[in-house]
C-alpha cells in the first residue's frame, strides 16, 4: 500500500496539469473499453466518424457477379412472418444489408441507410437482412425510430452473398449483377451513393 501511495505522490510531483489530465482520460477510457455497455457506445461513435470516410463504387464490369437461380430462390421472412423469395425482387435495384442490432459498425451506418431509402426507397428495393429474433430487432428499431424493410434468414445464405463479417452491403442492378459489395460502416447517404441509384434506376 505504501507503495502505491508513493508512486501516487511521484506522479502529483512529476506530471503537469495537463499531463494529469491525458492520464486520467486514458484511464477513463480504458476502463470504459473494458465495461460492455459504453464500449458498445464508443464502438458506435467511433464507426459513425469512419464511416464518413467511406463511399461506395461499382465494380468493374468483368468483376460482377451474375446470380443464378438457386440465388433467387432464397428464402426470407418479412416483419408479418410471411415467406418472400429474393425472386420477388428480380428485375428491380435491390440494397442486400446484413446487419444484428449488437454489431456497432451496422448501428453506426443505420441513420444513413435511413436516409438512403427515404430518397430511393421507391425506386431501389431495400432488404434489410438479419438473423436476429424479430421480438429484439422490432423492440431496437422502435426505440431508435427506425422504419425500415426488415427481413429475417429463413434458408442458408446463398453462397454469393457469403461474408466474413457484418455489415455487408451488395447492390443488385435489374439484370441480377452483383455491381457494388461494401463491409464495413459505409456512408449511403453520400453522393458516391446517390450516384449508384441513380445510374442503375434510369
Amino acid at each position: 500500500m505504501a507503495t502505491l501511495l508513493e508512486r501516487l505522490s511521484k506522479w502529483k510531483e512529476t506530471r503537469s496539469m495537463l499531463q494529469k489530465a491525458g492520464d486520467v482520460m486514458f484511464w477513463l477510457l480504458l476502463v470504459l473499453l473494458i465495461i460492455p455497455g459504453p464500449r458498445k457506445v464508443i464502438a458506435t461513435a467511433v464507426n459513425r466518424v469512419a464511416l464518413h470516410l467511406k463511399n461506395p463504387g461499382i465494380t468493374r464490369p468483368d468483376k460482377q457477379v451474375q446470380l443464378n437461380e438457386q440465388d433467387f430462390n432464397w428464402m426470407l421472412q418479412d416483419d408479418q412472418g410471411n415467406p418472400v423469395y429474393l425472386d420477388t425482387f428480380r428485375g428491380k435495384v435491390v440494397f442486400l444489408n446484413f446487419w444484428a442490432t449488437w454489431c456497432p459498425p451496422c448501428v453506426a451506418e443505420l441513420p444513413e441507410i435511413q436516409k438512403a431509402y427515404k430518397k430511393h426507397g421507391n425506386k431501389v428495393s431495400f432488404l434489410l437482412v438479419t438473423a436476429q429474433e424479430p421480438e429484439i430487432v422490432q423492440t431496437f428499431l422502435n426505440k431508435h425510430g427506425y422504419e425500415l424493410p426488415v427481413y429475417y434468414q429463413e434458408t442458408p445464405v446463398p453462397g454469393v452473398f457469403e461474408a466474413g463479417s457484418i455489415p455487408t452491403t451488395f447492390i443488385i442492378s435489374r439484370d441480377g449483377k452483383i455491381v457494388t459489395k461494401k463491409s464495413g460502416a459505409v456512408n449511403w447517404d453520400s453522393r458516391a451513393a446517390d450516384r449508384i441509384f441513380d445510374e442503375l434506376i434510369r
